[in-house]
């Protein structure tokens, strides 16, 4: 699985440093949203529960950090690729059967660590009073 070539390490490493550096900018893209979304919900009259709506940044920022800090994307699990070669521009199949397991078995794991971080800062945000 591992050679000079390539970083890829089933179910732990599936992305290069420009792809780990891509997902970093869209969680900072989620949580410049949510924070100006939220700003704007928290200073008007409209009621609390608007700020449903804030799941999706959160959800956005929480996938991005946490594919960054895991050296992982979830979307190439899935489709069963990895683009982790420094300086490679294009995801390759993984064809061993043992490594696409590991794969998706880390996805999953990164799924529920993302919708359980966007919950909690969802609620916290709801329950928040205006400003």
């Amino acid at each position: 699985m591992t050679d000079a070539k390539t970083a890829y390490i089933p179910g732990v490493c599936n992305i290069n440093h420009d792809e780990i550096a891509y997902r970093r900018k869209a969680g900072r893209l989620g949580l410049a949203i949510f924070i100006v979304v939220f700003g704007f919900l928290a200073l008007t009259d409209l009621s609390r529960y608007y700020r449903i709506i804030l799941f999706l940044p959160a959800l956005l920022a929480a996938f991005g950090y946490l594919q960054a800090r895991n050296k992982f994307c979830v979307g190439y699990a899935a489709a069963g690729q990895q683009n982790a070669a420094e300086g490679s521009k294009k995801a390759v199949s993984i064809n061993d059967k043992a490594a696409l397991v590991a794969d998706k078995r880390k996805a999953r794991q990164i799924n529920v660590q993302a919708f359980a971080v966007a919950m909690v800062v969802n609620v916290i945000a709801v329950i928040l009073p205006h400003i």
